[in-house]
């Protein structure tokens, strides 16, 4: 797919939910204590090589839909925003309720938005998010829809204590590491409502897109409810050489420069992801705000949740321009500029 530039496309609100629980890692290497003494691995290792000191967890037996409808009514609220005026519904969770029906139709029936509304799922691993923010400004600029919102809720505490329970049976540190990035997922929720610039002057505006694949590395990160298996390393360079073509491409077609961003707001694995993914763009690792020390990787609810964190914050000056950009399983990688007046 070609990249794509936007004229007409701004972000009327987006919102965050916060999971109530907070989870350090020590924590969780205290509840592993036998494993790493089996092992004989340090204490520490958990934040030291991933730069995560907590995440969040929601209950047990919360769902997807009930983070993104919690961030979604949030977004409401705060922006007094019109629900019947929605025209799409974009759900981009990781994680969903239930096989079928499609989550998006759960939050719908939540929102108590109307029949009008074209609803559905959107998953591309961890860049359901972006996927879905390209695909519904591309149905604004065309005209077939006023206003999108697009949501994503993720609930890690299920695979987190499967994979503790499979761990305590572990006696292998290669089969260990396989596990351990399922060490550093977070939950949390997130919502953005789209709409166009003639009827929304002077809101943060979509410039462009570009998406890239390498599907050949599809096997280096598997999950499901049971548990998630990841070559970290293998997936790091793969990924990390994706992203540089995708940088690449914005660079020829879009006119990017690495000095050119203001903001980089990224999903976010670890410490070493982040900075392997800097240095490979030539993007200074100052600008880029950090989620992943307090929340872990929050799947494809991360870059909306930097995002609304950022705005909170104050860490976004009036001009800006914000690369949003991830890499998700499969392999993919997308990267949206957005210009922040």
């Amino acid at each position: 797919m070609r990249p794509v530039k936007f004229s007409d496309v701004v972000i009327v609100g987006l919102a965050r939910d916060e999971a109530p629980e907070i989870l350090s890692s020590e924590t969780i290497e205290e509840r592993l204590e036998p494993v790493y003494e089996r092992l004989r691995l340090p204490r520490g290792l958990l934040a030291s090589l991933t730069g995560i000191l907590r995440r969040r967890l929601y209950p047990p037996d919360f769902k997807p839909s009930q983070a993104a409808v919690r961030a979604a009514e949030k977004l409401l609220t705060q922006t007094g925003f019109d629900r019947g005026h929605l025209d799409i519904l974009y759900s981009t969770s990781v994680s969903r309720d239930h096989i079928e029906p499609s989550t998006a139709s759960i939050v719908q029936s939540r929102l108590g938005l109307g029949g009008q509304v074209k609803s559905l799922d959107i998953g591309s691993a961890c860049l359901g998010f972006i996927d879905g923010l390209e695909l519904a400004a591309l149905a604004l600029e065309r005209g077939l829809a006023g206003h999108a919102l697009v949501v994503a809720g993720e609930n890690s505490r299920p695979i987190l204590e499967a994979t503790l329970a499979r761990l305590r049976e572990v006696a292998d540190r290669a089969v260990f590491f396989r596990h351990f990035a399922t060490l550093t997922l977070g939950s949390g929720g997130a919502a953005l409502i789209l709409g166009r610039e003639r009827d929304h002057p002077g809101a943060p505006r979509l410039v462009g897109a570009v998406s890239r694949t390498d599907a050949r590395a599809n096997d280096l990160c598997r999950g499901d409810e049971d548990g998630m298996e990841t070559d970290s390393p293998a997936l790091l360079t793969a990924g990390v050489a994706l992203a540089k073509a995708t940088f690449d491409q914005g660079a020829a077609d879009l006119g990017w420069t690495p000095a050119g961003f203001t903001r980089l707001i990224s999903h976010q694995v670890s410490a070493a992801n982040t900075r392997k993914l800097c240095q490979a763009l030539g993007l200074d690792e100052t600008t880029l705000v950090k989620t992943y020390p307090d929340y872990g990787n929050i799947g494809p609810v991360a870059i909306p949740f930097t995002l609304d964190l950022a705005r909170e914050r104050g860490l976004i000056p009036p001009g800006a321009r914000l690369a949003l950009m991830g890499i998700g399983s499969g392999l993919s990688c997308s990267m949206l500029e957005v210009f922040w007046p």
